[in-house]
């Protein structure tokens, strides 16, 4: 069970993607102190700063823009989508247009190269797009997007803006799952940063179920089981009925020696895999295994107390 248990990373990031929909501009950058300061000229360093991120019109183009790329993935038309996002932020520097490149990249290309360039296809009403994985096997990557420096130049130049922090839990963590690309980075390295950037994205009130699962997996894997305790109760408030997290906290609970606690969650995790009769069945065994501990440690207590009242 406990194999099992370590080597199943079980949540996709699809059911993350609106976490990723971005449909308004992104905060802009603030400005640095200097750039208050009234100067006699300005230097070409301090228009910048001074430099409204997004001009009205501009916020209001990438709007349209962003609700015109929705339209199109709604309608399977991913190609068009990107292109769409591309034409208008070819060098990838605009916050919201990236987010959305990336919801697109990471759950609808047709072909990836190490999530650093892209192949894309607009779908028929009958086509699939795993099918078509297959089939073409060798199609044209053409659109280089390199997911990982992206993102990290842009949270150099948006620091305030947390969306990034939360977009990078985001890449880590499906890197954690997929094993296609990073592959100089180590699975402890991954969860380092899946914890990092999922931790400051919750802190700043970005957090979801996603998140906060993924956050107390990977502290769980880490063998962090009381720092993984609190972001998988949030998850369970968020999704009670979602088994995988009640079952992953009843195994921390049971390495904290909580077996109480850990023996609840078990049986609510039970409870829960109603479609998946071997998890169900590895936790109704743990429930067991906690019930049999417990009554070994209560024992040895009543039968002192039986022996002082003699």
């Amino acid at each position: 069970m406990q194999h099992r248990l370590l080597f199943l990373l079980l949540l996709p990031l699809s059911l993350a993607c609106p976490s990723f929909a971005q449909t308004q501009p992104d905060a802009k950058p603030s400005k640095p102190a200097a750039a208050a300061k009234p100067a006699a000229t300005k230097t070409k360093s301090a228009t910048a700063a001074a430099k409204p991120a997004a001009t009205p019109a501009k916020a209001t183009a990438e709007a349209d823009v962003l609700e015109r790329a929705s339209q199109l993935m709604q309608d399977r038309k991913y190609e068009s989508a990107y292109k769409v996002l591309n034409r208008f932020d070819p060098k990838h520097r605009r916050p919201a247009v990236v987010l959305k490149k990336m919801e697109l990249a990471i759950n609808y290309n047709l072909r990836s190269r190490e999530y650093e360039a892209f192949g894309f296809r607009d779908l028929e009403p009958l086509e699939r797009l795993d099918s078509l994985r297959v089939r073409y096997s060798r199609a044209a990557i053409p659109y280089n997007f390199p997911i990982e420096r992206t993102l990290l130049s842009l949270k150099k130049q948006y620091p305030a803006n947390y969306k990034i922090s939360r977009a990078l839990g985001d890449y880590y963590y499906q890197v954690l799952q997929c094993d296609c690309a990073e592959a100089e980075k180590s699975p402890k390295t991954l969860m380092s940063l899946v914890a990092r950037n999922y931790t400051t994205a919750n802190a700043h009130g970005l957090g979801d179920f996603t998140s906060y699962y993924a956050l107390g997996y990977v502290n769980m894997l880490r063998n962090r089981f009381a720092e993984s305790v609190a972001p998988f109760k949030r998850a369970i408030k968020l999704r009670p009925s979602y088994a995988w997290t009640h079952f992953h906290l009843a195994y921390s609970y049971n390495e904290l020696k909580q077996l109480a606690k850990a023996g609840e969650e078990a049986r609510a995790a039970a409870r829960y895999f109603t479609d998946d009769p071997q998890m169900k069945s590895d936790a109704l065994y743990m429930v067991e295994d906690i019930e049999r501990r417990l009554a070994t440690t209560t024992t040895p207590s009543s039968k002192t107390s039986s022996k002082k009242k003699m």
